[in-house]
């Protein structure tokens, strides 16, 4: 009676398969041919601000008096080139200057191992810099080399922002192989769809939005402390308020943008060569919108073009191979019985360089991108009461309680969970509840693991309840009155003078 009892506990529990972990980009430090640390950057920035800000000030007032930026373009490239020599990749996008990775991927450990894997025994180290292609043959051999030291016959696979890049290139190239051997894919902070603000500065539309620059400025100064002293925060807010209230921020950017236009053609593909654009890791993560556009701005002429040749191939073999096929390949996947689990993290603001970026997301990847297609409100609201009373009753359970998101519109809206508060560059919360998911199959129809999940100090997860107060308090103090006087104070003066300074705005935009 007691074994007829213990067989059906032993009978539902599902295998436990090792987990493999495909780390994110910029994880694994770099290190030169001479055993030196350059990445992260070691860099004095602030160091060569000061050194060269007198030089290229000259040359960019010389370029404003000639109409052209060429000379500023090689002054500024000259100062901040030579902190990536060795680490950007050379013009066949292969690793140059005998460059490494600190961290190698360690699977002895692994042998004779049968269960209690956990997010790190199985993890996969690379070279983050070189193409995703190259990095998928490594990922298949690890998983080989994990299958046949664990004597398991499947997988489990846990992408972190590029990782995930690095797993979508791996199912695309060796599908068979996945279908085989791999039994659930995590993503976690996605960036296979793109990253919005890398997209804007490789193709050169950056945009700098008035309300998403304001919610940035907000959130940097007020939210996240940058500014230590409360009443000073307030203030700075309050002066960015006024400002934009009074349509000077407007006129800022416009200016800005004006000022930008000039001289991006010139500066933008020459730096972007020697600096970021000089890994391929990036250009896997250029929107697939934007990625012909930023190839054709970056690699410029038929000079530039014909010496990055090898580096573009590569570039181009990503995004014509990889992701232009990627949801179909995922439903294929799936189809085959792959289960894919979405982990997307929300309620930060995004980098304001790019139309569109009033958006939230993670800090650097939108809801958007990171849900492949989930319906987020703009940073610091909530979806409309139309949008609300659009979604059918049938959709309804996919709205999270803050109302700041809509799932039912994603791919995978049963199988796709949202974290709120957790920044892209934090995922220990994330590991466990990732890992039991794909063990047991779960769904968004948890109890314990619900769709909408809200981070608590970087180390565990709740449930999402209620609606999202942070920008309804209430403020009665003094010194909150104080400014508020000011604030009037200030918007009657700068209606006063506005007129006068749009005239000159445009007289010298004219000029």
């Amino acid at each position: 009676m007691a074994f007829s009892c213990v067989i059906p506990a032993f009978a539902t529990e599902p295998e436990e398969y090792p987990t493999i972990y495909i780390v994110g980009a910029h994880t694994n430090p770099i290190y030169n041919a001479q055993g030196e640390e350059v990445y992260p950057l070691k860099a004095d920035i602030v160091g060569i601000v000061k050194e060269t800000f007198v030089p290229c000030l000259e040359e960019l007032a010389k370029g404003m008096i000639i109409n052209d930026y060429s000379a500023y373009a090689e002054e500024f490239n000259a100062s901040w080139s030579p902190i990536f020599k060795d680490l950007i990749l050379d013009p066949n996008g292969d690793v140059t200057n005998g460059s490494y990775t600190k961290f190698h991927t360690e699977t002895a450990h692994l042998e004779g191992k049968s269960s209690g894997y956990g997010v790190w025994d199985c993890r996969f180290w690379y070279d983050w810099r070189k193409s995703p292609i190259e990095t998928a043959h490594e990922l298949k051999a690890h998983i080989d080399t994990v299958l046949e030291l664990t004597g398991k016959d499947k997988v489990q696979l846990i992408g972190r922002c590029y990782g995930a890049n690095v797993v979508a290139t791996y199912l695309e190239l060796y599908k068979d192989h996945a279908k085989t051997y791999v039994s659930d894919i995590s993503y976690y902070s996605s960036s296979i769809m793109g990253i919005d603000f890398m997209s804007a500065l490789f193709s050169g539309q950056i945009k700098i939005e008035n309300e998403s620059f304001n919610s940035f400025l907000d959130f940097y100064i007020n939210e996240q402390g940058l500014i230590g002293d409360e009443n000073c925060a307030d203030l700075a807010t309050a002066l960015f308020e006024i400002l934009y209230q009074a349509r000077l921020l407007g006129l800022t950017g416009d200016a800005l943008m004006s000022f930008i236009n000039n001289f991006k053609a010139d500066l933008f593909p020459l730096l972007l060569r020697n600096t970021f654009g000089g890994w391929l890791s990036y250009w896997a993560m250029v929107t697939p919108e934007l990625y012909e556009q930023a190839r054709d701005f970056v690699f410029d002429t038929e000079e530039v073009r014909a010496e990055y040749a090898g580096f573009i191939a590569k570039a181009d073999e990503y995004y014509y191979t990889v992701q232009v096929n990627v949801v179909d390949t995922m439903l294929e996947m799936k189809e085959a019985g792959i289960n894919f689990n979405i982990f997307v993290k929300y309620n930060f603001p995004e980098f304001p360089l790019y139309e569109g970026s009033a958006t939230q997301g993670d800090g650097d990847t939108s809801v958007y991108r990171q849900s492949f297609g989930a319906t987020a409100a703009d940073y610091g609201k909530v979806l409309s009461e139309d949008y609300i009373a659009s979604v059918s009753d049938e959709n309804m359970k996919y709205v999270s309680p803050d109302k700041k998101i809509d799932a039912s519109t994603c791919l995978f809206p049963d199988t796709t969970w949202f974290v709120k508060d957790l920044h892209h560059n934090y995922f220990y919360p994330l590991q466990d509840p990732s890992v039991e998911i794909m063990r047991y199959d779960l769904t968004v129809e948890s109890e314990k693991y619900p769709q909408y999940m809200v981070n608590v100090n970087n180390e565990s997860l709740t449930v999402l309840e209620g609606t999202d107060e942070d920008y309804n308090k209430e403020k009665t103090d003094f010194f909150t009155a104080v400014l508020d006087f000011l604030r009037n104070l200030v918007n009657v003066i700068v209606k006063l003078i506005q007129d006068d300074i749009e005239f000159i705005f445009n007289l010298n935009a004219l000029t």
